[in-house]
């Protein structure tokens, strides 16, 4: 039985992970209106990861401070959320590491 509801969770995944993907371009457009409307300057990646419970992943290469990285965070998931008709969605931290510099990294899953 737990082998249906893990099945199932993977094709609900896999199915958001769709629509994010069809419209990543209009996401990313959205994400950055609202960035700049929010005065958050600094730039963030999203990625649609292959595997794991993640939809989305989220990362800059800058180091903005931890105020503003949540805020920009809530932005995203925001519109993601929109996207996927109003799904809770959460952070989850990322270790990530970039060579001689800071970079912030999360991934936004399902409440």
């Amino acid at each position: 039985m737990g082998t249906i509801n893990e099945s199932s969770k993977d094709d609900r995944i896999e199915a958001d992970r769709t629509i994010i993907a069809q419209s990543l371009n209009d996401i990313v457009a959205e994400v950055g209106v609202a960035m700049r409307d929010a005065t958050l300057n600094y730039p963030v990646f999203l990625c649609i990861p292959q595997s794991g419970d993640a939809l989305v992943t989220l990362a800059t290469p800058l180091d903005p401070s931890d105020d503003d990285w949540l805020r920009g965070a809530k932005i995203v998931r925001q519109i993601i959320s929109a996207r996927l008709g109003g799904i809770g969605l959460r952070n989850r931290d990322l270790q990530c590491a970039i060579a001689s510099a800071t970079m912030g990294a999360v991934k936004i899953i399902r409440d």
